[in-house]
């Protein structure tokens, strides 16, 4: 019986050695199997999946670090979306110089021996700040590739006055749900970003043919690197429009952390800048005042966010100098736009039930 059962595992590490060898087309991407299958009495589909998963896990570059453009002349002027295709907008003499700037800080981030795959938004202002940036790192780049996928919202045609009450309409929904008349809204934004991710990077080092790489460089435009940051972060619609637009050439490190489940495990790191963020609260006070004000550091607090309220009146307390024992009640959501406070509530803390933040 024990040499019967010596060998059934043997044969079980035996097959599943075989299998992972091979794991990168015999399984699709995400599917980790949890127990045996029926007909198989030896458990091999659990193991398989675990040391797939593993193996894959181990596969993903370590670093993905993503940049925003340097400034443009849309950003120095915000006339010219008038006259001049948003995709043909340059760089301007300082956002060469931030670009330059951007590429020194990524190589002493990267060190000498990173392997890096360069992805670029193909908008004239992110290929120009690729360009420049390379140029510290040029012989750490072994593929560089165009993706659409990554490119700026489109915002339609804005060769009118109209562009300003757009903005305003934009500023009522929220910038996630508002569409541009002939453009793009924020969530068709969100699921072509959210594309690229899920198709790319798991993948990136199991293409036969293409180099293995341990790091990703991607430069882009700001609100595709808020929405890549909220795909990774699970932030509900609220939380995200709390987070501020990345500066020109900022740049965000995600760092590869095993202890992070799923196929995304990546976390931000104080290698790079950080996403500001602040979101307007209205508080209640025991006098029965109102007090709207701005809490900073949004993201610092941890998820889910509108329940921790201890954190919140520490926060209010230190920011704006209100007596914790004073507060009655903070509502979260006193200006999303054309939604009552009671109804949002109550999708925050469903969004939360299910992994939103």
């Amino acid at each position: 019986a024990k040499l019967k059962q010596r060998s059934n595992k043997m044969n079980r590490f035996r097959v599943a050695s075989r299998l992972v060898m091979a794991g990168g087309t015999l399984l699709g991407g995400g599917y980790v199997l949890s127990g045996a299958m029926p007909g198989d009495p030896l458990g091999v589909s659990a193991l398989v999946g675990r040391a797939i998963a593993n193996h894959r896990h181990n596969l993903l570059p370590e670093t993905i670090i993503m940049v925003r453009h340097g400034e443009s002349e849309g950003n120095a002027d915000t006339t010219l979306y008038r006259t001049k295709p948003d995709n043909l907008i340059e760089l301007t003499d300082q956002g060469i110089e931030q670009a330059l700037a951007a590429g020194e800080r990524i190589r002493k981030i990267i060190g000498p021996d990173a392997r890096v795959h360069l992805y670029v938004s193909p908008f004239v202002r992110t290929r120009q700040t690729a360009a420049y940036l390379r140029k510290a790192i040029n012989s750490n780049i072994v593929m560089t590739d165009l993706d659409s996928r990554i490119r700026e919202q489109e915002f339609g045609n804005l060769q009118g006055d109209e562009h300003l009450q757009q903005r305003e309409d934009q500023e009522f929904v929220g910038r996630y749900f508002y569409r541009f008349p002939t453009g793009e809204s924020g969530a068709d934004v969100f699921d072509r970003a959210t594309n690229w991710w899920d198709n790319t990077i798991p993948v990136i080092n199991m293409q036969r043919g293409i180099k293995s790489v341990d790091t990703v460089i991607v430069v882009s435009h700001g609100l595709t690197m808020r929405f890549i940051l909220m795909h990774l972060n699970h932030w509900s619609v609220s939380t995200f429009h709390s987070v501020w637009n990345a500066n020109n050439c900022d740049i965000y490190v995600l760092k590869k952390d095993s202890a992070v489940l799923g196929p995304k495990p990546y976390v931000l790191s104080d290698l790079g800048d950080k996403p500001e963020s602040s979101k307007i609260l209205e508080v209640t006070m025991q006098d029965g005042s109102k007090k709207v004000v701005e809490l900073w550091d949004y993201l610092a607090i941890p998820s889910p966010r509108t329940r921790q309220l201890p954190i919140v009146h520490k926060m209010l307390q230190e920011q704006h100098g209100l007596n914790p024992a004073d507060i009655v009640s903070i509502d979260f959501h006193p200006r999303e736009g054309g939604i009552g406070t009671r109804a949002c509530k109550f999708l925050e803390e469903e969004s939360e039930q299910v992994g939103f933040h």
